[in-house]
């Protein structure tokens, strides 16, 4: 038994599922399942009740699965009291954001801040899709993350602070035919436009943000899904259909897009793991969120 195989095996009782467990890891689902096969030869016992639809934990795999939440807690709990004594000369945070957010000037503004106040915090940032985003903050590879609070909500064991909410914008390109009215653009205008998306593996939220704010406008566009941002904001300068995006993305200050402010603005926090909650964290949350405060 290994730390590999433990997170393996709580990571298909999340999903439910082999194939999904594997989406979330990065991994191939013949890696996993071999995985999980090899503890259950150490257990002698099955610890899945496999089927077509997925895979429910056995009653003894619910006993392997209470212990190694537990063991996940404690770990996780000795790491991060082993990062307190290794930084008592330096406080630091590693933080996830999701990809083209620029939160740039946010982070000058906090280091303004700090330097103001004879404060003291490293602060690193790694940008990452969403699904990966959330991957790395259970597994504990990031301290914390900024992102849609509706990411976290549906997660156990994590604290967050609320932001101020993002403003919301449709992206659309420079070459767009001129609106109806003659004179600005509305939401209605796109009624008839494709709607271009992350694909749907790499989290149903956004996605479904999107649908409802259009579909109370009673607006049910054609939809496209992508493999990233960056080839959305491209087919959108090329006119091949809109997005809906937030003042923190890249296509907000693309040159060959515009934006239209959008009457609904997206919840969104910074979150970590209940376990880390060390001071480190919760000055980081803290000062980010003065600091949005301050900018806006």
């Amino acid at each position: 038994m290994n730390s590999q195989q433990i997170a393996y095996f709580l990571e298909v009782v999340r999903q439910g599922s082999f194939t999904k467990a594997a989406q979330v890891l990065y991994t191939s689902q013949p890696s996993l399942s071999r995985q999980i096969a090899r503890l259950e030869d150490e257990f002698g016992a099955e610890l899945f009740c496999r089927s077509r639809t997925g895979a429910v934990l056995s009653p003894i795999g619910k006993k392997y699965y209470a212990l190694f939440v537990e063991m996940e807690k404690r770990l996780a709990e000795l790491s991060m009291e082993a990062k307190r004594e290794s930084l008592q000369l330096e406080k630091s945070v590693h933080i996830g954001v999701p990809e083209g957010w620029d939160v740039l000037p946010l982070i000058e503004k906090m280091e303004a801040l700090l330097s103001a106040r004879g404060e003291k915090l490293k602060m690193t940032f790694s940008a990452y899709s969403y699904r990966l985003l959330l991957s790395q903050l259970r597994n504990h590879q990031i301290d914390g993350c900024i992102c849609p609070k509706g990411l976290i909500v549906p997660l156990e064991h994590m604290a967050f602070l609320d932001l101020p909410p993002l403003q919301n914008v449709l992206l659309y390109s420079r070459k767009h035919c001129p609106p109806e009215n003659g004179q600005e653009y509305t939401v209605k205008d796109f009624r008839k436009e494709k709607l271009l998306l992350l694909e749907q593996e790499d989290t149903s939220i956004p996605k479904a943000y999107q649908l409802g704010f259009l579909q109370d406008k009673g607006i049910i566009p054609e939809t496209k899904e992508y493999h990233n941002i960056d080839s959305i904001l491209l087919d959108v300068s090329l006119d091949k259909g809109f997005a809906i995006s937030d003042i923190w993305s890249r296509g907000a200050f693309d040159r060959n897009l515009s934006c239209l402010k959008l009457d609904q603005k997206m919840p969104i926090c910074v979150a970590w793991p209940e376990n880390h909650s060390f001071d480190e964290m919760r000055l980081f949350a803290n000062l980010f969120k003065e600091s949005m405060e301050s900018l806006q």
